[in-house]
């Protein structure tokens, strides 16, 4: 899969299989909130999530073990860092949603 076709949802990325095994039955909860969490690893595997390959390692390498890359749907970053688990993902992933692109100030001088 190439990384732009995952524009338009908020964009979960995880290397833990340990926590994709924890995300996964919230699943339906993520829908809701217009996410998607995937499994990133180099290598083709069984996985709970849908799994994407990252042959060269360029995204593997950069996401801690145990962390998490949260993108808005216009894949900009909002998290990439070490999480404590499933909620705290959550918590981003609402975050993340609750931002308001048209909402941004144009920068001008006010008058």
């Amino acid at each position: 899969m190439y990384l732009p076709d995952l524009k338009g949802k908020i964009l979960v990325l995880l290397r833990d299989p340990g926590m994709a095994q924890a995300l996964a039955p919230r699943q339906a909860e993520l829908a809701s909130l217009e996410a998607q969490a995937f499994l990133l690893a180099q290598e083709a595997r069984e996985s709970p999530l849908p799994l994407l390959v990252d042959p060269e390692g360029h995204l593997v390498s950069v996401i801690p073990e145990r962390g998490v890359l949260v993108a808005d749907p216009f894949l900009e970053v909002y998290h990439l860092g070490a999480v404590e688990g499933v909620e705290e993902i959550l918590d981003w992933v609402r975050f993340t949603g609750a931002q308001c692109p048209e909402c941004v100030l144009p920068e001008a001088e006010w008058l």
